[in-house]
């Protein structure tokens, strides 16, 4: 079945107690785990935030990365070799904190927008280069590195489930390791045609999934179907995670961990059953 995971703000600016106090709400509430976004991955507390979690019975469902390219203005389209070097490094940074935490990393951001002056088919081709390395890099730990379709107005390439997977595929022609899609159903709303459609399309790529509703908020208070895309999910025998990106302006953290359980459950529940 598949397992469900809260989002979690910057791990980096939460103190341990604020940890265990988010880990302690999605617990009681009944969630499989958490997903943090890391911004400084060699200074995290591993083994103090893998006690809190085997405290809770939790697991970290995958890392986010985006903080590389927020804070840390990493790029993988960068055209200077030695920017392009350092991105990944920090990467395997981030790599090394998931193999301990044996969950997958998830990455979008940190391909980094281009800017006018720079062509985009010869950042596409750098990026290329520094997923390939990242990719075979996780392989040590038996996890993934998942790419994520990004919406036009965050991104400037690569925004359909389409072409994203095409470049993936692409990618995939070079490497041992293979890289995965990380299917964003927001994303998806704003980009594809037809969402259910793009899930279908992503296939045995399909690594890891995330939800949030067409107004960024907890499912169930937009229009976006989650039935459907839950039904395909499970007709597909996709049995990993759900994480879900509650905008934390929508509302406080541990009602939005309430609120989004109340309405996905019942729904996969019944996919499970078969009604």
């Amino acid at each position: 079945m598949m397992k469900l995971a809260y989002g979690l703000g910057m791990l980096d600016d939460m103190t341990l107690a604020e940890f265990e106090e988010a880990a302690r709400i999605v617990s009681e509430i009944g969630y499989d785990g958490l997903e943090p976004s890391v911004c400084s991955p060699a200074t995290i507390d591993k083994e103090a935030i893998q006690a809190i979690l085997d405290k809770y019975g939790l697991r970290f469902s995958g890392l986010r990365s985006g903080g590389l390219y927020d804070r840390q203005h990493a790029r993988f389209s960068n055209p200077d070799p030695a920017e392009r070097k350092r991105a990944v490094s920090l990467m395997k940074e981030m790599i090394d904190l998931a193999g301990y935490f044996h969950c997958d990393v998830l990455f979008g951001r940190v391909q980094g927008w281009i800017p006018e002056e720079e062509s985009i088919e010869e950042g596409k081709k750098y990026i290329a280069e520094c997923v390939r390395e990242c990719s075979e890099y996780c392989a040590q730990y038996g996890i993934n590195f998942d790419y994520e379709p990004i919406n036009r107005y965050d991104m400037n390439y690569n925004h359909t489930t389409r072409e994203t997977m095409e470049y993936v595929q692409q990618i995939n022609q070079r490497v041992d390791h293979k890289v995965m899609l990380l299917m964003d159903i927001y994303h998806s709303f704003l980009e594809d045609y037809q969402i259910g459609a793009a899930f279908v399309r992503s296939g045995e790529l399909c690594g890891h999934v995330h939800f949030r509703d067409s107004n960024g908020g907890v499912p169930g208070t937009g229009i976006i179907d989650f039935k459907e895309v839950i039904c395909i999910l499970e007709a597909m025998g996709y049995d990993k995670w759900i994480a879900f990106e509650v905008g934390a302006d929508f509302c406080d953290y541990q009602q939005g961990a309430i609120d989004t359980y109340r309405y996905i459950k019942p729904i996969l529940e019944q996919a499970y059953n078969g009604r």
